[in-house]
């Protein structure tokens, strides 16, 4: 049985790396960069201000972005499909990757909290 009061875990589990929506292809850098990361954490690609393209010009984006991973060799995490009960949604969720994420400048108020 794992103890996270008394053994300090200070290892990089996952690294969220967050892509400039430029509607075509991923930047050379940020290949290089991932292929860095991938034998040192898992990586979650993530596609920044979704909000910029149009819904077209994100799924064909994110159909290229996981093409070029592949020819790149980049490994990407998967959730995992071998345990029964959640392997459906993992595998949705597998589906969905690169994710996308919509950004914003302004604060939301919800009740008194901001």
């Amino acid at each position: 049985k794992r103890d996270l009061v008394t053994n300090h875990d200070s290892r990089v589990h996952v690294c969220l790396y967050f892509l400039v929506p430029t509607g075509h292809s991923i930047r050379s850098l940020d290949l290089v960069t991932m292929k860095a990361l991938d034998k040192k954490c898992n990586i979650i690609p993530i596609i920044a201000k979704s909000d910029t393209v149009s819904k077209s010009e994100l799924e064909s984006f994110k159909a290229n972005i996981m093409k070029e991973l592949r020819e790149n060799d980049v490994e990407i995490y998967k959730f995992p499909t071998d345990d029964e009960t959640v392997a459906e949604v993992n595998k949705e969720m597998n589906e969905l990757m690169p994710f996308a994420v919509v950004g914003s400048r302004e604060d939301v108020k919800v009740g008194r909290r901001a």
